[in-house]
């Protein structure tokens, strides 16, 4: 089961978040800050974040909220994450798209649009994550004939050549 970080200042807005996501069947887990946040997301299991912008009382500027992403980031450079916040400031917006964010949500947000959005994002997660295992497996399955058979240095990536390699290193 996907499960989903909310990172929110508002109590009102973790739990609101988190009943509509678990009416759709994805698990969430909330912190009320940064630091918080980011210790859940090192326990792991985290597929998706969405983060507010602002953690402290009467501050609209969006820094929290960028220090926020990059620590994110850092820590899982794959990691989805939306950005929700009552202070849209289209040029945060922008900047953070262009660094790799995955959403820039205005509060109150849609939860149609919402919903369709994390359901697509845990899709492709989901995927990425299935195409990296099965990298990892070819890498060590191409390593295995490597070892047992003198390739004379032939690289390949695709399956398709793997399976061609080891049918011919079965008929050698």
């Amino acid at each position: 089961m996907s499960k989903v970080l909310i990172i929110d200042d508002n109590e009102g807005v973790c739990s609101a978040l988190g009943m509509l996501l678990d009416v759709h069947g994805v698990h969430t887990v909330s912190a009320n800050d940064p630091v918080n946040g980011l210790k859940l997301l090192a326990k792991g299991d985290i597929d998706l974040v969405i983060q507010d912008m602002n953690f402290t009382a009467d501050t609209t500027s969006g820094e929290e909220g960028v220090q926020l992403y990059y620590q994110l980031r850092k820590a899982d450079p794959d990691l989805p994450i939306i950005l929700l916040t009552a202070w849209t400031h289209l040029e945060t917006a922008v900047e953070l798209v262009r660094k790799g964010a995955s959403d820039y949500l205005a509060k109150p947000w849609d939860d149609a649009k919402l919903m369709t959005t994390v359901r697509n994002l845990l899709e492709l997660r989901e995927a990425m994550l299935l195409a990296k295992e099965n990298d990892s497996e070819r890498l060590t399955q191409q390593n295995k004939l490597a070892e047992t058979y003198d390739l004379c240095g032939l690289v390949y990536a695709s399956r398709a050549m793997h399976e061609l390699v080891s049918v011919a290193t079965r008929i050698a």
